[in-house]
């Protein structure tokens, strides 16, 4: 379970803590207001919301919330790569609008990654998109010291091809 770590952003200071079953709502509010995710991704994210909150374990996901004066600013979801002994993925990570370019995405990574150490894990890996709309998050994790390992062309849709990043730790 991840610690109560305090982060000093731009915004002030906040926190990085496991996710609780009553900010659900805070957290699918956020996945809709970053305006890149579907219909499909964002019933995703309640679903794995739901095993997270029954067992996290058993469910393979967690979450992370960044909250600053009792409101969640953003979240991240991860959990271990199947079929890896030391592999981990981050499958989400977004921001509330009003509160991007402050820090808070820079820190749910990194707790990301110290959750990643403390369960023996070696490397985080990343699948993004590789549409102008994914242009910031995959500047982000460049910034982040993610290397990008693959482009593979029209892998989700025409145009719409997959981005894959990696980052060792």
């Amino acid at each position: 379970m991840a610690t109560n770590v305090s982060v000093s952003t731009l915004a002030g200071i906040g926190s990085v803590q496991a996710t609780l079953p009553s900010e659900r709502e805070q957290i699918l509010e956020i996945a809709a207001a970053a305006d890149v995710f579907n219909a499909i991704e964002l019933s995703t994210v309640d679903e794995l919301l739901a095993g997270y909150f029954r067992d996290p374990r058993q469910s393979g996901y967690n979450f992370l919330s960044y909250r600053e004066a009792g409101a969640v600013l953003g979240f991240a979801t991860w959990g271990p790569r199947s079929l890896s002994e030391r592999g981990y993925d981050l499958y989400w990570i977004a921001t509330r609008p009003d509160a991007q370019r402050r820090g808070v995405a820079r820190a749910l990574l990194l707790q990301v990654e110290d959750e990643v150490r403390a369960r023996g894990g070696g490397w985080v890996w990343v699948e993004t998109s590789s549409t102008e709309l994914y242009t910031a998050a995959r500047a982000f994790y460049e910034k982040c010291g993610y290397s990008r390992l693959a482009v593979l062309e029209d892998f989700y849709h025409n145009g719409d091809g997959l981005v894959i990043y990696l980052k060792r730790i």
